[in-house]
């Protein structure tokens, strides 16, 4: 503390010196403080401290005002993963981890906007013809593959016939039959449809592959190929590095930023993708800080995940859930009593409840867009709605009873003189997915209590798609139907869809439905679309192929210091990566 005779003292002293100095130099204020007693220094160094603290308070508030904060490159996302991708390829990815970490790799004709707005890709423009026939796609001027390669018309038309090619095998396959591809020029590729099909721009956002390299893959070892997990492609992202278990599993994969972009940044340095077996471990990463992001957050954690370090992106998606009937496998399936009986034995709202936690919504019609207040024939009546007294009664009148007790309907029949007794058996399949399982033994609790005993099998996406969906193996199927950007049943729901690669899997067949089917994909008008679909939905749930149980919300963890998120629509939860380009956690300054 200075005593306060010191400072008056300096303060006289200090005007004197101003009285007398005229016309200060920075040579004269030098040369002050050797006149200063040592008291009179000191205060005059408190003085310049504040005066500097102050100057620089000043200096920092306006250049914040001045200036604004942009994205920087640097940093890293570390995202912990349920269940690794087996191929990271666009035309050969069927499974949420394999379309993840192919949306960062590879790119598109077009993409998403998180708004859910066709945007150009790869693509600097495109052209639709007045028939709605002819798509004709302008390449940017430059565009590179991670190799340094250059990218052209060529690559496109290389993929697309990839897709179109059997041998291959690519769950896209039907999006593109009957689509003939041509190169114009190194920057032009021209697309001819038999038909016109509104929703066939989606179709444009396929990851482009890179034709130097893939030519010199043999059809047939494609799916085994290395550059399945070492791909090349265009994308914000290039594949850096992974790591394997002894048993050939992924355990981690490295991706840097891909300084040849083509569009708007890429900001971090760095994604960093970690695989976990179950939810569990997963968690258990989380709660340790090993992973900053879930790629899929269990709706019963939220409250715990919704911590000061993380923030919660809940998203609703086109994906209806359902539980399909074969009638070709199980033949009491064929009757109509039968199969209400099973759709007014399940709660939708208890699944959602005590399997979901909530994260999902009860689905009656097998479109995500359509609600039941929107449809004048969808009454109460053929939504089927959850009566198990109705169920019973059905099953009475269709001849199953419990003659013995055991809580298991049996039909006995005679036929030349010999009587026999079939009991009410049949087997649901379902992903191994953790909620398809739960929801699986829920669906088996509900159905018993109507006396009908149910074995649930699950198998992992790869068995299931080939061993099960694809032939049409199964009696009861717990599984999904996945919409786009433009949804579109027809591959679902149309006749024509029966065999493989169709995923008619109930074999439905309805010439009224195939009619509005055919004719609504044709417009491109939105209203004319939905009043179409809307017509169709009424046939269908009236016919009654599966009974639809809830559609899917996404919920997406991340961490608070990752910006540039704005995720407000998905088609899949590959989605959430179509900007991920703009995502950054470091800034820079700017003047305005």
């Amino acid at each position: 503390m200075i005593p306060s005779s010191s400072f008056k003292s300096f303060t006289e002293d200090l005007r004197s010196l101003i009285r007398h100095w005229r016309g200060i130099t920075l040579r004269k204020l030098l040369y002050l403080p050797r006149i200063l007693k040592s008291e009179e220094r000191r205060l005059l160094i408190f003085l310049f401290i504040i005066a500097a603290i102050s100057a620089a308070g000043i200096f920092g508030r306006v250049y914040v005002r001045l200036t604004s904060p942009i994205p920087a490159v640097g940093g890293s996302h570390v995202e912990g993963m349920l269940k690794e991708p087996r191929v990271i390829n666009p035309v050969f990815a069927s499974q949420d981890p394999e379309r993840d970490l192919a949306r960062l790799l590879f790119s598109g004709l077009v993409t998403y906007s998180s708004r859910g707005v066709a945007e150009p890709d790869l693509a600097e423009r495109y052209e639709i013809s007045n028939d709605g026939k002819i798509y004709t796609v302008t390449l940017r001027p430059e565009l590179y593959w991670h190799d340094g390669e250059r990218l052209d018309a060529d690559d496109v038309i290389f993929t697309v016939r990839m897709i179109q090619n059997p041998i291959y095998k690519s769950p896209l396959r039907v999006n593109w039959q009957g689509v003939t591809a041509e190169k114009l020029d190194p920057r032009t590729a021209q697309f001819t449809l038999r038909t016109p099909y509104a929703p066939f721009i989606e179709n444009f956002t396929v990851g482009i592959l890179p034709k130097h390299l893939w030519e010199q893959v043999d059809p047939v070892h494609a799916l085994r190929h290395e550059l399945n997990l070492k791909p090349v492609g265009s994308g914000p992202y290039v594949f850096d590095r992974l790591k394997q278990a002894k048993d050939g599993s992924l355990i981690s994969y490295q991706l840097t930023r891909n300084t040849r972009y083509h569009r708007e940044g890429p900001y971090l340095k760095r994604m960093i993708f970690l695989f976990f077996k179950t939810e569990e471990e997963l968690l258990g990463a989380w709660r340790k800080g090993i992973v900053e992001a879930l790629g899929t957050a269990p709706p019963s954690l939220h409250p715990e995940l919704a911590s000061h370090r993380s923030r919660l992106a809940s998203l609703g998606m086109p994906r209806i859930f359902g539980l399909f009937f074969n009638e070709k496998k199980q033949p009491f399936l064929a009757s109509h009593k039968m199969r209400e009986a099973i759709a007014r034995a399940l709660n939708k709202e208890t699944i959602i409840e005590r399997v979901l936690s909530g994260g999902a919504a009860p689905a009656d019609l097998p479109l995500p867009w359509i609600s039941v207040k929107n449809s004048p024939d969808a009454a109460e009546e053929t939504l089927f709605a959850y009566n198990p007294d109705r169920s019973r009664e059905l099953l009475e009148k269709e001849g199953w009873k419990d003659g013995d007790g055991d809580g298991i309907r049996e039909k006995r029949s005679r036929s030349k003189g010999k009587e026999t007794v079939t009991p009410l058996r049949i087997t649901l399949v379902t992903s191994d997915w953790p909620d398809l399982v739960r929801s699986g033994k829920e669906i088996k609790t509900m159905l018993k209590d109507i006396g009908m005993d149910v074995a649930v099998e699950s198998r992992p996406f790869a068995e299931l798609e080939a061993s099960v969906i694809r032939p049409r193996n199964f009696e009861l199927l717990l599984f999904g139907q996945v919409y786009g950007y433009e949804p579109d049943p027809f591959a679902f729901w149309h006749s024509s869809q029966i065999k493989d690669p169709g995923l008619n899997i109930s074999f439905y067949a309805n010439k009224k439905a195939d009619k509005i089917l055919e004719d609504t994909r044709k417009t491109s008008d939105p209203a004319a679309r939905d009043a179409g679909y809307l017509a169709f939905s009424d046939i269908l749930i009236k016919d009654l192929p599966a009974v639809f149980l809830f559609s899917q919300l996404y919920t997406y963890l991340l961490p608070e210091a990752l910006h540039g998120v704005d995720l407000a629509r998905i088609s899949l939860p590959a989605d959430r990566f179509n900007e991920a380009n703009r995502w950054y956690k470091t800034t820079d300054r700017v003047f305005r």
